[in-house]
């Protein structure tokens, strides 16, 4: 069984991840997407691994704000979350974060291949989805994912109900 979040942007999906993670007791492979700062607001932003390394630099950045918006930099994309996800499944005692699946990366048939491999793989899967983002079908659909919705009546007990469910299914 995979889990996935889903919630109002800033619910606490993030946070609801990484106490499920420390819950679990397995180490964390996979991504994290992080906002990087800059005149004006956030400027850019990066994929890293959730080992705690949150340099931000120009290797893992992912997209830029250009006019206002956010634009993805698709060939760094599609190289940066192939090779950690891929990175992930040589290790089959952890578990695969995917934090956060958004829309971006909405046309990135790669990514999406990724995702599937992941799905079908017997390393739990633990992620956060943007909501309302129709590229998402084929995960929320998936007979292996369960989807939870973050809010602010559940938010501090899911963390232990999302552990639970991935502890079910090992």
């Amino acid at each position: 069984m995979h889990v996935f979040l889903t919630g109002e942007r800033g619910i606490g999906k993030s946070w609801a991840i990484q106490r499920a993670v420390s819950l679990l007791g397995r180490t964390p492979y996979g991504f994290l997407t992080r906002f990087q700062a800059g005149e004006g607001g956030a400027d850019s932003l990066h994929m890293i691994p959730p080992s705690g390394e949150e340099c931000m630099n120009e290797e893992n950045r992912i997209a830029l704000r250009r006019e206002g918006r956010m634009v993805l930099l698709p060939e760094r994309f599609d190289i940066l979350s192939t090779g950690l996800l891929r990175a992930a499944e040589l290790h089959p005692e952890g578990v695969i974060l995917m934090d956060e699946c958004g829309h971006l990366e909405a046309e990135s048939d790669q990514f999406h291949r990724e995702i599937l491999r992941c799905l079908e793989g017997e390393i739990p899967v633990l992620g956060a989805l943007r909501m309302d983002q129709p590229w998402h079908a084929f995960i929320k659909n998936h007979p292996r994912v369960k989807v939870f919705s973050v809010t602010v009546e559940n938010r501090d007990a899911l963390p232990g109900k999302v552990a639970e469910t991935l502890l079910m299914e090992q």
